[in-house]
């Protein structure tokens, strides 16, 4: 088969990328073919389709500018852009799919690509990465006073703006809700053939929100965990691999920190939050910040890990950083919410501790801390569970399964019917 993934990102940041980047080495090891479509930039690898990508934008630069000609440009760009419609429509003539794979392609790609598709021809599956198509807020919080809230609901999306979820703002909760409002009125969610959740719990909520249950497929995301590993110590510190920003948790683990203070933590990741660059100048003793890191340097700060620190405070689907850590015969520290629990059974390869709780997130890390045999055997269940759920031939075996379900001549019929 053919198969287009898109992805906004075209390097390796995040777990869309590196999920994009795994399927499709995986995908031709499998003997198919695979194309790519993306945003243009300065840090994206190479690609023989490169002068078909998108244009580059910042919303994060143009958001440091407000105006109203700023707003009207990100909201034009982020709702539907007729520059990823005309060019996608040329990278479909050029490659012809099969199938067009959707990884995380909102504000910068647009859905507009999944409309050219469906007036093209090409079945479009969709694997979501966050819960954008249920919440404009992309993961069911609001920005200010960091509740949880499910209010919207298909049709719903002005309870964005009552609530000013977006960064407690008016007009930025106003253009998400438009945004919302603007593919559910045009259908979007009925252009695509099926929709691929990592985690059970993103299911269920798609589920709640009023999604097909033919549409929706539980896919958990897959990693290569390699040759078996020689037996391991306990690990000598606590590792924290993410993004330092208030929805990772890296305000609680921060206050955590200060509780354990015999614990080693290192944090690695980007940090553009300006409140937490200023808690990285005056860490407790025990916290060393790395700054970002190749994947080669995590996988060596993960062999001598004592335990993975996952403290988000959103709705997490499913993290790659987990199943690495999993991988390497690490536990995991993790939050009770979201898809989380799905993977760090509690006591078993980890262990879970309340969103926002600093109490219980020392404890955690007070308890594996003191006692290494037990975070040997926690990390020894994490390998052998990864390796029996997570292996990249069950998820070929699965994505293979929906990829000639969508592109059967009978399915489409029915599709096109519909």
């Amino acid at each position: 088969m053919r198969i287009l993934l898109a992805n906004t990102r075209h390097y390796r940041q995040g777990g869309d990328s590196t999920y994009t980047f795994g399927l499709a080495e995986a995908l031709r090891g499998a003997g198919h073919e695979v194309g790519f479509f993306a945003m243009a930039g300065s840090r994206n690898e190479p690609d023989p389709n490169e002068d078909l990508f998108v244009s580059y934008i910042d919303f994060r630069e143009l958001n440091r500018h407000k105006s109203v000609s700023t707003g009207l440009r990100v909201l034009r760009r982020s709702i539907f852009s007729s520059e990823a419609e005309e060019k996608f429509t040329k990278l479909v003539e050029r490659f012809r799919p099969d199938v067009v794979h959707l990884q995380n392609i909102h504000a910068h790609l647009t859905p507009s690509i999944v409309f050219a598709a469906s007036r093209i021809g090409v079945p479009v599956v969709w694997t979501l990465h966050d819960y954008k198509l249920m919440c404009p807020n992309s993961h069911f919080r609001l920005d200010e006073s960091g509740e949880l809230c499910e209010a919207c609901r298909p049709g719903r999306y002005h309870w964005a703006v009552v609530n000013r979820c977006k960064k407690d703002s008016l007009l930025a909760s106003g253009m998400a809700a438009i945004e919302a409002y603007a593919h559910w009125a045009r259908g979007l969610r009925d252009r695509v053939r099926c929709f691929l959740s990592p985690s059970q719990f993103l299911a269920s909520k798609l589920l709640e929100h009023g999604w097909p249950g033919d549409r929706v497929r539980h896919v958990p995301n897959f990693i290569d965990a390699g040759p078996a590993l020689a037996p391991r110590g306990a690990g000598s510190h606590f590792l924290f691999v993410g993004k330092l920003e208030e929805l990772k948790g890296i305000d609680t683990l921060l206050d955590a920190a200060e509780r354990a203070k015999n614990a080693p933590i290192l944090l690695v990741g980007p940090c553009d939050d300006p409140g937490v660059r200023d808690r990285l100048g005056r860490l407790p003793a025990n916290v060393r910040y790395l700054g970002t890191k190749t994947k080669e340097q995590i996988a060596e700060l993960l062999a001598d890990a004592r335990a993975l620190v996952a403290p988000s405070i959103w709705y997490e689907n499913q993290p790659m950083v987990i199943l690495e850590a999993f991988a390497a015969g690490v536990p995991v520290i993790g939050s009770r919410l979201g898809g989380i629990p799905e993977l760090v059974a509690d006591g078993e390869r980890g262990v879970l501790a309340a969103p926002g709780s600093a109490h219980e997130l020392a404890d955690a890390i007070r308890l594996l801390q003191k006692d290494g045999a037990r975070a040997v055997s926690m990390g020894q269940a994490a390998r052998d569970y990864v390796t029996r759920n997570h292996s990249v031939a069950a998820h070929l075996e699965a994505i293979g399964d929906i990829y000639r379900h969508v592109t059967d001549p009978v399915t489409q019929q029915h599709a096109v019917a519909g």
